[in-house]
């Protein structure tokens, strides 16, 4: 007899693997961020720019979801974006950064092992 899974179990399922991953995961994509060319210059040595904020006052040294948010920036292109602001950086080079972090996300995925 085949058991039925209740929604509440499904979901509760769901958010377990996405926290597994947050927790694999996080910490080594900034690592792999930091590895990548700057997505403006190209210069290499990037610094990995969190598009939402890790914040005052909380650890980037533990697993966030918002790691996974991070583009990487080149030291004078990182901190251009902290004196205008994201929307005048965007307008300034015709870029879209939260296209850039989905293409660097969905690239780091394809390194993943899952095994």
């Amino acid at each position: 007899m085949k058991s039925v899974l209740s929604v509440e179990s499904l979901e509760e399922r769901k958010v377990n693997l996405i926290q597994e991953i947050i927790d694999k995961h996080s910490l080594n994509y900034v690592d792999w961020i930091r590895k990548k060319s700057c997505c403006i210059t190209g210069y290499e040595h990037s610094d990995p720019h969190h598009l939402d904020a890790i914040g005052m006052g909380q650890n980037r040294n533990r697993p966030s979801y918002k790691h996974f948010t991070c583009v990487p920036l080149c030291r004078e292109k990182h901190s251009e974006l902290h004196q205008i602001g994201q929307r005048a950086f965007e307008q300034r080079y015709n870029c879209n950064l939260w296209e850039v972090a989905f293409y660097n996300y969905r690239n780091f995925c394809l390194t993943i092992d899952n095994s």
